[in-house]
């Protein structure tokens, strides 16, 4: 009974100096990204760091009205975007797009959503800014527009299709935009 006793008495030593040694050779954790990005031992962030991109937009954009067909441009659009990415799920965007048909030029801001998915994810956005209508001067507009995209090339190549349909807030001006796009991000 004597040695019963010993033994549950020696068994919290043993115990006390086990656990320490185990929890020591554990030691530190490794991580093989970029300084900064563990979240614990050998965890890494996604949050990249290419934060800004610059995109060409092109398509083919038809003025809602026959009288604003009347100026024989073809019924086409060029422009550019520039773009802040927050996360791989928002971006605040600054674009301008040249219409063709209609000779208006729109000058928009404003943010885009994107769904989680790699590499292909849809979103849609909501701008506002400035059309200039020929004839009519500056007008204030919106335009909401919906999308999906591609990221390539180690997630800097951002290749798309959208459509958008700007508003001016006028008696007339709307126009309907089904675009491609190709970007960078930096």
């Amino acid at each position: 009974m004597k040695r019963l006793t010993r033994l549950w008495k020696a068994a919290p030593l043993v115990a006390a100096m086990v656990i320490p040694l185990s929890a020591q050779a554990q030691g530190r954790g490794r991580t093989d990204g970029p300084e900064g990005s563990e979240y614990g031992k050998g965890g890494y962030s996604r949050v990249s760091e290419n934060r800004f991109s610059l995109e060409l937009n092109w398509g083919a954009a038809f003025a809602a009205e026959t009288s604003r067909m009347n100026r024989g441009g073809p019924p086409l659009f060029v422009g550019a975007t520039a773009s802040f990415w927050g996360a791989d799920w928002y971006q605040f965007d600054i674009s301008g797009a040249y219409v063709l048909q209609n000779e208006q030029l729109n000058v928009l801001v404003g943010p885009r959503f994107r769904t989680y998915g790699f590499p292909l994810s849809f979103n849609a956005g909501l701008k506002a800014g400035a059309f200039i209508v020929p004839d009519e001067g500056f007008r204030f507009g919106i335009s909401p527009q919906v999308g999906v995209d591609m990221l390539m090339a180690s997630e800097r190549v951002v290749l798309g299709l959208g459509y958008a349909l700007d508003i001016p807030f006028a008696d007339h001006g709307l126009t309907n935009r089904v675009f491609m796009n190709i970007g960078y991000r930096f």
